[in-house]
């Protein structure tokens, strides 16, 4: 079986034709694209407005846990603040004991010590004592000068004008303690 086609349109017809299916065949291809774009813009619309909306409310959530927790952070920087001072005062420790009971070991039964000013700031150390006679004084001054964390100083005249029951102050620097900062002190 032969099969023939016969084309009767005419040739100006046919070129119509041709270009009506074109442009059909281009008008579908664009009619897919816009709903294509349309279907794919709904979607980037709904995922923004669900982003808006957990946004907003994270945002509330953040705002809301801030307020809750306001009082529980000014605690821990305080206690944060305390902890630091502590550790700072425990840069400065020194054990002192031993050298009080080494001035104490050294001074002679003719000296009585009243009282001893440790300022630790200014690493000085001030005696306050009673000797019986100035020659005692003179040999407690000598002694005082032989102890190697203290630097030697000299005792004030006006003390040594007393024969007997001489009120002293002997004032002398602290020799390697490390210098200790004042809580709360700015740093320069």
């Amino acid at each position: 079986m032969i099969i023939i086609n016969l084309n009767l349109l005419p040739p100006h017809r046919k070129t119509e034709q041709n270009r009506l299916v074109k442009f059909l065949f281009i008008k579908n291809i664009l009619e897919f694209i816009i709903i294509a774009a349309a279907i794919i813009a709904t979607i980037l619309l709904w995922g923004w407005m669900i982003l808006i909306d957990e946004f907003t409310s994270l945002t509330k959530n953040a705002m809301s846990i801030g307020r809750d927790y306001t009082s529980y952070n000014t605690e821990v920087r305080t206690v944060n603040r305390t902890l630091r001072a502590i550790g700072e005062t425990s840069n400065g420790y020194l054990n002192i004991t031993e050298k009080l009971l080494f001035i104490a070991s050294t001074t002679p039964a003719n000296i009585r010590i009243n009282s001893l000013d440790i300022n630790r700031v200014n690493n000085q150390i001030i005696i306050y004592g009673t000797a019986k006679t100035r020659a005692d004084l003179i040999a407690y001054q000598e002694t005082v000068k032989q102890i190697p964390w203290l630097e030697a100083t000299i005792m004030p005249t006006t003390q040594l004008l007393q024969k007997e029951n001489i009120n002293f102050e002997y004032q002398t620097k602290l020799k390697q303690w490390p210098i200790i900062k004042i809580i709360g002190e700015k740093k320069k």
